[in-house]
């Protein structure tokens, strides 16, 4: 049996949010995605980090809300990467970068809790991972119906300490 698939690293400092939640969170998604088994890297950076690694990859510079790295470069939109049982590797998704600070200063923007955008975000980026592009029409469907049927689960997690 598998441990926990998310591994989560906060390395930022300057907006304090609950990192077991989101940890809870992202497992959930995780789980509700299908892709329970599968190991996903969740980093938390400040706004200036992700805009480096903006510019780097993308050759966009502007600091933004997430970025997504999937391990598996080849995956079809909404298809899990097939695994061989022996090689580990197989088993990660990838990571998803969060600018923490951008998306603070959205919440600020919107009225909207952090702790209610972390997961959106977050599933954003689990969309990347999981083959969808921004050039994908099914892109923004898939992530908003998986941000609904999340959100609505996660509101149980706010609860917890």
């Amino acid at each position: 049996m598998r441990g926990m698939p998310v591994w989560l690293k906060n390395l930022q400092s300057s907006v304090r949010f609950g990192e077991h939640l989101l940890r809870l969170q992202t497992n959930f998604i995780l789980g509700l995605a299908g892709a329970g088994r599968y190991d996903v890297s969740v980093v938390c950076v400040e706004s200036e980090s992700i805009r480096n690694l903006n510019r780097v990859y993308r050759n966009v510079d502007r600091a933004t809300d997430v970025l997504a790295f999937p391990y598996h470069e080849d995956t079809e939109p909404g298809a899990l990467p097939p695994v061989q049982e022996e090689r580990e590797e197989d088993y990660n998704l990838g990571d998803v970068i969060l600018g923490i600070s951008v998306i603070r200063e959205e919440c600020e923007r919107e009225g909207v809790k952090l702790g209610h955008r972390l997961p959106v975000i977050f599933t954003h980026g689990l969309c990347h991972l999981l083959g969808y592009r921004h050039s994908t029409p099914s892109l923004t469907e898939q992530v908003s119906s998986l941000s609904l049927v999340s959100n609505s689960c996660l509101f149980s997690f706010q609860s917890l300490p």
